[in-house]
């Protein structure tokens, strides 16, 4: 492999004829594939989903078969929400201060350290000690908010306020942590909710991210008290707190009994970037995530008023249907309240009965009744009334900072130091990061086939369909008149920034480096990647582009590739494509411009050998091109380029172009870990 690196630090040579070379005797011709006017019927553009649109329940066929696909969903949770693996996190971190008496129980402010410089706040709510029992230990209650005004310290309209079934669950025996969403309440003082952009993103820092590691350190922290039994731990959360408690409980199988209240739908899967993290609902959505507490108990409370008005007849027969492979179908319930979205009274009883049920089932169902309570003051429940911010809180650019650096040393903690499972966690990352693959060779289809004789060389031009993804990639091959039956490779795939036109020079003659392979006997293949070529001359194109755009749908990579992965997608279909018809792999070669899509693609082209990337042109600089050119979130995460390398094994490629010290440093870094692995 270090031969090929040795070839990515000479001068930019391989591809400097690209604009001026040789030409074909003959014309290159019109390449494209579709008449004027006629429609691209690819569904990454005709077919964009949001959080909107509606799902149906895939029922599995056995259980083995659903517990195959709930991992998938848990690894597919902590990878979306840049958690995976999982941050190196050292001796948990709390205080508890401000101690409360009231009547039947008390109540204490938190302040508990979740990634180092940022800070969870909460309250804790706790029965009164019990004098015959001062060391008995009761079950634990997790109780994350939505999206209400002042959420957490609300004193508004039954429906919203918090307090009330953390006051009600510690008057019933249990001990209940109800903490901030990041940037709610007192948390406002620490991270704005919506904090964050694309470079954030590129990283998997992001509001989901952050909620649903908060919520794991409060499950931590919860379990870790004196008074509290570390194996009965419930949740529950309405609306946006509904999110957090399935998300939790999807990924950590610590949660025992929950109650997500007004969230899961087949038709709204949450409104706000902490409920949609990237790539998170591409094929997958809230009834599966919430099918993942199976067979734990799982109450569904729903409402006549708000997008969990269908649970009766939708969610919750799709969610039983898990159940029944477990032969557990009575640990599964739903109550309708007739009501708009809410955390009401009513709602508030059903989980309250359903939690005695699993926790308490000796007790009579009086002592569950919602009992009158008088809300603390404000003052008595916030964190900084009178408690200043912790001195090491970082502000957000340097936490963002901080995070960056810490993951990034992760990667290759993992990657040099060869942990046996380094691979395993990274290209798992990678491959749900990237979410495309290699097609199988009977997903592929050809249509719209023109074949046009060009002295003893023929062009054929067809669209290169895949009907499993929605795939139509406009494409174009040069098949030589005298093959080279000794080549090692099937054809040459060209991978231009302007699509299969970016070939062609003056007078319509085919340009190099295609016009050097097809004398050598090479067939050439080039195609259209998404948003270049055919595709921009599509409206379809336009609606994708607006809603990619900063006006554009927030949440658009949680539901629909973005044109990065969409365009490695294109490669690796048009690689296999050339497996399929020459029986041989392809050797696919990134032009100025693409460089970046051929060398993402390289660690999942398995159909390919001795690959080219020209990184020319490309910023690396504070990630600019990550986020301007090759924009996929958490790709840095995931080891972008590194991960790739590794995952291609033995199949060397060779890079050049690449301007940027720091990007050199960190391919050879790669390279090097990769021969030390056991590839080249």
């Amino acid at each position: 492999m270090m031969g090929f690196w040795n070839v990515m630090m000479l001068p930019i040579l391989l591809f400097s004829c690209l604009m001026g070379g040789s030409a074909m005797s003959a014309p290159a011709g019109n390449l494209n594939v579709l008449a004027d006017g006629e429609r691209l019927q690819d569904r990454r553009m005709t077919d964009l989903k949001t959080h909107d649109t509606p799902w149906t329940f895939q029922k599995p066929a056995s259980l083995d078969e659903w517990k195959n696909k709930r991992d998938r969903i848990r690894r597919k949770i902590l990878i979306s929400c840049g958690l995976w693996p999982m941050p190196e996190s050292g001796q948990l971190k709390y205080e508890i201060f401000e101690k409360k008496e009231n009547e039947d129980y008390t109540v204490e402010k938190v302040l508990l350290e979740t990634f180092p410089g940022y800070y969870a706040t909460g309250n804790l709510y706790r029965p009164k000690p019990d004098p015959a029992n001062p060391s008995r230990r009761y079950p634990g209650v997790l109780c994350p908010h939505g999206h209400w005004t002042n959420a957490r310290l609300a004193h508004t309209a039954d429906d919203s306020v918090l307090a009330a079934r953390s006051i009600s669950f510690a008057r019933q025996g249990y001990v209940c942590f109800a903490y901030d969403m990041v940037g709610y309440s007192d948390n406002k003082a620490l991270l704005d909710h919506n904090f964050g952009g694309r470079r954030e993103a590129l990283w998997g820092i992001i509001p989901a991210g952050f909620q649903l590691y908060t919520s794991l350190k409060a499950l931590d922290f919860l379990r870790s008290l004196p008074d509290v039994e570390p194996k009965r731990i419930a949740c529950t959360g309405a609306s946006g707190g509904g999110t957090q408690t399935f998300l939790l409980y999807a990924v950590d199988e610590r949660i025992k009994a929950a109650a997500p209240v007004n969230m899961i739908s087949a038709h709204m899967q949450g409104g706000c970037k902490c409920e949609n993290a990237p790539q998170l609902r591409l094929d997958i959505n809230n009834m599966d995530i919430g099918a993942t507490m199976a067979p734990r108990p799982l109450m569904l409370v729903c409402a006549t008023g708000d997008w969990t008005k269908n649970t009766p007849e939708v969610e919750y027969p799709a969610i039983r249907s898990i159940y029944e492979l477990y032969r557990k179908p009575d640990l599964v319930a739903y109550h309708l309240v007739d009501a708009e979205h809410n955390y009401n009274k009513e709602s508030r009883q059903a989980v309250y009965n359903w939690f005695a049920r699993v926790f308490y089932h000796d007790r009579p169902q009086s002592d569950f009744v919602e009992k009158d309570y008088v809300m603390d003051p404000t003052p008595d429940l916030s964190v900084f009334a009178k408690h200043p911010i912790p001195e090491d809180a970082l502000k957000p650019e340097q936490l963002f900072e901080a995070l960056r650096v810490s993951r990034e040393k992760q990667l290759w903690d993992y990657l040099e130091k060869f942990k046996p499972s380094a691979m395993e966690i990274y290209s798992e990352a990678y491959r749900e990061t990237l979410a495309v693959k290699e097609p199988e060779f009977t997903e592929i289809s050809t249509s719209h086939n023109q074949r046009i004789p060009q002295g003893e060389a023929t062009v054929e031009k067809f669209l290169l369909e895949n009907e499993s993804t929605g795939q139509a990639v406009p494409a174009v091959l040069w098949t030589p008149g005298k093959l080279d039956n000794q080549r090692e490779i099937g054809a040459v795939l060209l991978i231009h920034p302007e699509g299969k036109s970016g070939l062609i020079g003056e007078g319509g003659i085919l340009k190099e480096p295609a016009a050097r392979h097809i004398e050598k006997g090479i067939p050439v293949l080039s195609i259209d990647c998404l948003g270049t070529g055919e595709f921009i001359r599509d409206a379809s194109w336009t609606a994708r582009a607006k809603a990619q755009s900063a006006t554009g749908y927030a949440h658009f990579a949680t539901y629909n590739l973005t044109d990065t992965a969409g365009r490695v997608q294109d490669i690796l279909l048009a690689e296999t494509w050339i497996a399929k018809k020459f029986g041989k792999p392809a050797k696919i070669i990134g032009l100025p411009g693409a460089g970046g899509w051929v060398l993402l693609a390289h660690g999942l082209a398995e159909n390919s050998m001795e690959n080219e990337a020209d990184l020319s042109n490309l910023d690396f600089s504070n990630d600019h091109c990550f986020v301007e050119d090759l924009y996929i979130p958490n790709l840095r995460r995931c080891g972008d380029f590194a991960t790739s390398i590794l995952l291609a094994g033995n199949r060397p490629i060779r890079i050049q172009g690449c301007a940027d010290p720091a990007m050199n440093d960190r391919l050879k870094r790669a390279m090097d870990a990769g021969v030390a692995s056991g590839g080249d």
